[in-house]
């Protein structure tokens, strides 16, 4: 028979093992670290098993305490949202619906979203929206442990996102790449689409880690290797540079519809290269807040990406 365990001692041991120390865990919870050692030492005898190693810097986690913190994590997002989900059938104000979303997300789909709620409803009906702005990485340990409910993230074609197996999934888009340079370049219309061989010689602009290294899988695919000088996440900073004629670039099509500086010129690319946007909730998700926001997401995401390839 499976052994019981004591879910405020679970939670006890989530503690120190999060903040890493006893001393930690207990100052975070108003306990005192006698009191909160004994909760700790309690669930490993139960279990049979040593769940942390103390030692002089606070304490490590054994490979059975790794594997319960992660069961540990889930339980608490699952209490997170049953309290939440029962709070609001009494309450309005826990009608809130946390979301998180990359920065171009924010202002092109998330804000957009939030307007609609506001403009289809009695503003004392619609629910309210938290809005972080935090990177797809992220996202996942947020959803886990109910810090989140609702999540805009994006991969690259062909990407793996194993991670993102145990939420529900929704595709929104398809936001391609566009190759950017300076007004100062173009003369009349020209065309629509360009190959980034054309700027094999040019200075470039990357982004972050993973958005350099999908430029340098095409910049291969086509034959060159870019002079990469400057390297920024801040797509505004990006925009400026190439405005000024110091570098070209690739940037999704969400950016320059999050932002557009007047001094750059967009290309589609000859390939159908970019990212695929979706929307990551928890499997057990059924307040109807949560569902009204998805929505609104989707609507909002229909009017300025392309359809989900």
């Amino acid at each position: 028979m499976a052994s019981e365990i004591d879910p405020r001692a679970l939670m006890s041991f989530r503690a120190v093992a999060q903040r890493g120390s006893f001393a930690a865990a207990a100052r975070e919870l108003g306990w005192t670290q006698q009191a909160l050692s004994s909760q700790v030492s309690r669930l490993e005898q139960g279990l049979g098993v040593t769940l942390v190693t103390r030692t002089v810097k606070g304490v490590q986690l054994t490979d059975a305490g790794e594997r319960l913190l992660r069961h540990a994590v889930l339980i608490d997002g699952h209490l997170e949202r049953a309290a939440r989900e029962v709070a609001s059938l009494v309450g309005e104000e826990a009608r809130t619906v946390r979301v998180v979303a990359f920065p171009s997300a924010c202002t092109s789909i998330v804000a957009p979203a939030m307007s609609e709620l506001i403009a289809r409803a009695d503003t004392q009906q619609a629910p309210a929206i938290e809005l972080e702005q935090l990177e797809p990485v992220a996202v996942p340990e947020m959803l886990r442990r109910g810090a989140a409910d609702v999540a805009l993230v994006f991969r690259s074609d062909g990407e793996e996102t194993p991670e993102w197996e145990a939420f529900e999934t929704i595709p929104i888009g398809w936001d391609p790449l566009q190759l950017i340079v300076s007004q100062r370049r173009v003369a009349g219309a020209g065309p629509q689409t360009r190959r980034l061989s054309e700027h094999a010689n040019d200075r470039w602009v990357s982004g972050c880690p993973s958005c350099r290294q999908r430029f340098l899988r095409i910049a291969e695919r086509e034959g060159f290797v870019p002079d990469i000088r400057h390297a920024t996440d801040d797509y505004m900073v990006v925009q400026e540079l190439v405005a000024r004629d110091m570098s070209v670039s690739v940037v999704p099509r969400l950016s320059l519809i999050s932002y557009r500086h007047p001094g750059v010129r967009a290309y589609g690319l000859a390939e159908q290269d970019g990212r695929e946007l979706m929307i990551l909730v928890a499997k057990d998700e059924v307040r109807p807040e949560v569902r009204a926001v998805v929505k609104a997401l989707c609507h909002a995401a229909a009017r300025v990406l392309d359809p989900a390839v």
